[in-house]
């Protein structure tokens, strides 16, 4: 089964990745149809806001996965 992007709850890159593709796709195709001054702010505002989800979805990644590991270590026996 294939697991669908999450954009609230991003756990992996994949996701990342994804909505990136899908944003930048989806300014492509907005600004390939209308020629607005209007609608290239929109754009602008819109790629602007996606940039600040990615950096915190990989902001939240990276210390999910350093708390993972400080979990890890402290589970694992001592010699």
């Amino acid at each position: 089964m294939v697991r669908f992007p999450s954009v609230r709850y991003p756990v992996s890159f994949f996701d990342v990745f994804t909505v990136t593709a899908v944003s930048i796709t989806a300014v492509a195709l907005v600004l390939a149809v209308w020629h607005g001054s209007f609608v290239r702010i929109e754009m602008g505002v819109f790629s602007v806001i996606v940039f600040g989800w990615v950096v915190w979805a990989v902001n939240r990644i990276l210390k999910q996965s350093v708390q993972e590991s400080r979990d890890t270590r402290q589970r694992e026996p001592r010699r």
